[in-house]
């Protein structure tokens, strides 16, 4: 696999005007984006990671409507998480995200007021894909590309949440030991699903992890003059 690096840069308010606040404030640094979701019922959850005046932040978030709920960890360095309505902006940005084979690998880097750092990673074909994608209002630059070693997290990104749910249940259980401890029977019974189910799902876990750990085999380098014509090309 391999991973691009590319600064986008937005207006603020395309999000939400309180972000724009956030980012312009003196005393408040808004520094990263650990993870940003949208449930099923439309809200964005976000957690990021941030420090300054913590209160200042807690008055800024505490006004905006959209924000249905704003939680806070930490002190001199703090992490907030957020659960908002989000703009329509905001809504085609991250469906957009859920859609393609390229994904983002957390965390998302604040650069400034209307720019943030973010890494793709996925397999050459997916990136201009990927870029193509993204509303004509934010500005794309290639910072830098290489080769990606996946870690558990990434390859965890490519499953459903209920592929990861028994896929940490075989683990938990034993079946993934040597010598074996849990058949998918047991493991169905755990789950409250049918032992066919659990190997229907099993098999296209690991075909999934497997397919991604052999893509690190074999893949050609794409250089930063590469991929900027690629995505001059768009």
């Amino acid at each position: 696999m391999r991973h691009v690096t590319v600064r986008l840069s937005l207006e603020a308010p395309q999000f939400h005007p309180f972000v724009g606040e956030l980012l312009a404030d003196p005393v408040v640094s808004v520094q990263r984006v650990h993870r940003a979701d949208l449930l099923d019922d439309g809200t964005l959850v976000v957690l990021a990671e941030g420090n300054g005046d913590r209160e200042r932040f807690e008055s800024i978030v505490g006004a905006a409507d959209p924000v249905r709920e704003c939680s806070l960890s930490g002190e001199r360095t703090w992490y907030a998480y957020l659960s908002i309505d989000p703009t329509e902006f905001a809504r085609t940005l991250m469906q957009t995200r859920r859609s393609s084979d390229v994904f983002v690998k957390w965390p998302i880097s604040i650069v400034d007021q209307k720019t943030v750092e973010v890494t793709y990673v996925g397999h050459d074909s997916g990136f201009r894909e990927k870029l193509a994608e993204l509303p004509e209002a934010i500005d794309v630059e290639i910072v830098r590309t290489g080769t990606s070693y996946p870690d558990a997290a990434q390859l965890l990104e490519k499953l459903t949440e209920r592929q990861r749910e028994i896929f940490t249940v075989a683990v938990e259980q034993g079946y993934y030991a040597d010598p074996r401890r849990a058949t998918h029977q047991e493991l169905a019974d755990e789950l409250d699903c049918s032992a066919a189910n659990v190997g229907e799902h099993l098999r296209k876990i690991e075909a999934t992890v497997f397919r991604e750990l052999r893509a690190l085999d074999g893949t050609p380098d794409l250089d930063r003059d590469d991929a900027a014509s690629s995505v001059s090309d768009l």
